[in-house]
């Protein structure tokens, strides 16, 4: 009673495998429920990608918002036609959101440059070009405990912009499989429906808190970003893009109002301040906007660039991190470092053990020549405690069986 069906009949498993991740309700098996058990689904065949170029009328008539595309289209396929059509959906219909499984072609040379590192294993690798977008989220693939499959596919996009997004559980999820049964899904077609279902999620918890309004994307995207638990190299790096999605603390940043929306124009610049009352571990301050979609023959894929400096209480100057594209091993590899970032449509500034005190953010359109530009700045404050997410109280569990605590 939650799928319509615009597809013939499907053979294989694979598309019964990422719609339970995404919203399976645990009928036969509660341990292996979806994200959105109460989501509701239309399933289409993958080819010509008609979930795709349906998406603004399946918006406007039937009220969905995220897609969930687990499928290879390429080898870094770069800024492509499809690339341009999906950043340009989201830009016209701000609550459109599309998530795509980043690869799984780790091994494979797609001609970025910069050799191999570990375990023979080359850069940017993302497969295909609609996950090349700037609006979209590119899924990489994680164990349980947030380790990266060696399979799944690595970053840059192709004009040196982060890649793959953020990363999720993909490896060893149980879900549906024919006939009734469940079986293991792997690979980041197994992560990246996750990540669909806790944007779903997300947007329902907006939703209850507006009135029944849809948030827009960027929101939704945004905050995922820069709540994600930071693995890999300190900052966002070319394997786990922002890091292990965090849902939970990406729900709390929406419901504790720790964002606002703006915009700039050519030249402006924009002020704000962020008021700590306490000492913290961490604050994160994420600056990022639905960029305009790209020309499928310039170099550099980003249109509206926007800068973003955080001035501490002390009046410390602080600017985001960035990554260094240049196509060699060293460079691909290396930690982020400060500096102004010409390439992305998020930014990033994170401040270690972070006194009490108001902080400033300036904001600047550097070059704006599709503007105004809308940008979200969001906030995220951590703690320095221990929080216990899982088990939260209530969970049944079976004798003999291994748990892992959050």
């Amino acid at each position: 009673g939650r799928v319509t069906s615009f597809a013939g009949a499907s053979t294989g498993s694979h598309g019964d495998m990422t719609t339970g991740i995404t919203m399976g309700a645990g009928n036969l098996d509660p341990r292996y429920r979806g994200m959105a058990t109460d989501a509701y689904l239309y399933y289409y065949s993958i080819g010509s990608y008609p979930h795709i170029s349906n998406a603004i009328s399946n918006y406007t008539t039937r009220g969905v918002v995220v897609t969930s595309t687990s499928y290879s289209e390429g080898c870094n396929g770069g800024y492509t036609s499809t690339t341009r059509g999906v950043d340009q959906q989201t830009r016209q219909y701000a609550a459109i959101l599309h998530v795509f499984s980043a690869g799984n072609s780790a091994t494979s040379n797609c001609g970025y440059g910069g050799g191999t590192h570990s375990g023979g294993l080359y850069y940017g690798n993302i497969t295909g070009g609609r996950k090349q977008g700037k609006a979209v989220i590119a899924t990489g693939n994680l164990d349980y405990r947030g380790v990266l499959t060696a399979s799944s596919s690595r970053g840059p996009a192709e004009d040196g912009r982060i890649k793959p997004d953020i990363c999720s559980n993909g490896t060893n999820q149980m879900s549906t499989d024919p006939n009734n049964a469940y079986s293991p899904g792997g690979g980041t077609s197994a992560a990246a429906p996750g990540i669909a279902g806790l944007a779903v999620q997300m947007y329902d918890g907006y939703r209850q808190l507006n009135g029944g309004a849809d948030p827009e994307s960027a929101l939704i995207k945004s905050a995922m970003l820069n709540t994600a638990h930071d693995i890999g190299n300190p900052g966002p790096d070319f394997f786990y893009g922002w890091g292990r999605v965090n849902a939970n603390r990406a729900m709390e940043l929406i419901e504790e109002n720790r964002y606002l929306k703006s915009s700039v124009a050519q030249a402006g610049s924009n002020t704000h301040t962020v008021n700590i009352t306490s000492p913290l571990e961490q604050l994160k301050l994420m600056v990022y906007w639905t960029d305009y979609e790209g020309s499928t023959v310039s170099s550099q894929d980003l249109v509206n660039n926007l800068d973003i400096k955080v001035i501490k209480p002390n009046g410390d100057t602080l600017l985001p991190w960035v990554l260094d594209p240049t196509p060699n091993g060293t460079s691909l590899s290396s930690n982020a470092v400060r500096g102004v970032d010409n390439l992305n449509n998020v930014e990033q500034v994170t401040i270690d053990t972070a006194v009490a005190g108001t902080y400033t953010i300036l904001v600047s359109g550097t070059t704006i020549p599709q503007g105004p530009q809308d940008y979200y700045l969001l906030w995220e404050e951590i703690s320095n405690e221990i929080e216990v997410t899982y088990p939260a109280g209530g969970e049944p569990f079976v004798p003999g069986e291994q748990e892992t605590i959050r």
